[in-house]
């Protein structure tokens, strides 16, 4: 081998350097393929489990019994009434509660104050709490009792649920109320009958 060139130490390292980036490429590649395909399987998992959340729509919602704020038993009974409810399902230690309240807040005027219930599902929400996500003085807010959670299938926060006369289920929104899911509570909303809830 008398006169063979050996590359400079240069060459050979810039040839490695090469080879390295490409295996590393490869294995990004990959491993973005593998969470895109993970992410498609917890984003089907999810949908199907928040589809379930909440009680069908068709069903009734009669009463709701809990506590409240200062801890008094309290019946909200649902069935007696001929105009709609807006139930807003939260958790003070949500963090996508604390998101849905602008989205609340943009469907709110559309109701009535007194067609609106603040439903705590942990029992830990308080007035300063209340005072720090708006919620008005006089907002009718329950600490719903476990068995009323079970019994409506009541466990994602936040959760919007409108509620039509008698106490008609009419829709079920689990997690954030954007985009769509807004738009879709807004048309159920309008137009207003006399009550204020759409027919």
């Amino acid at each position: 081998m008398v006169g063979a060139q050996v590359p400079a130490p240069k060459e050979r390292y810039a040839g490695i350097a090469v080879l390295v980036l490409t295996i590393a490429c490869g294995v990004l590649l990959w491993m973005n393929h593998a969470l895109q395909k993970e992410n498609r399987s917890l984003f089907e998992e999810f949908r199907s489990l928040s589809t379930a959340q909440g009680p069908p729509v068709g069903s009734t919602i009669s009463y709701l019994r809990g506590r409240t704020i200062s801890g008094q038993n309290v019946t909200l009974d649902l069935a007696r009434r001929e105009s709609g409810t807006l139930l807003l399902v939260l958790s003070p230690q949500c963090k996508y509660t604390k998101l849905n309240f602008r989205h609340w807040r943009d469907v709110l005027p559309l109701v009535s104050v007194d067609q609106v219930v603040y439903v705590d599902l942990t029992g830990t929400a308080d007035s300063s709490y209340l005072a720090s996500v708006a919620i008005p003085a006089n907002a009718k807010v329950i600490r719903l009792d476990p068995e009323e959670r079970t019994l409506y299938n009541l466990s994602v926060t936040p959760t919007t649920v409108l509620l039509g006369a008698h106490g008609v289920v009419r829709g079920v929104w689990p997690g954030l109320l954007n985009g769509e899911r807004e738009e879709e509570l807004r048309r159920l909303l309008k137009p207003p009958n006399r009550e204020g809830i759409g027919e």
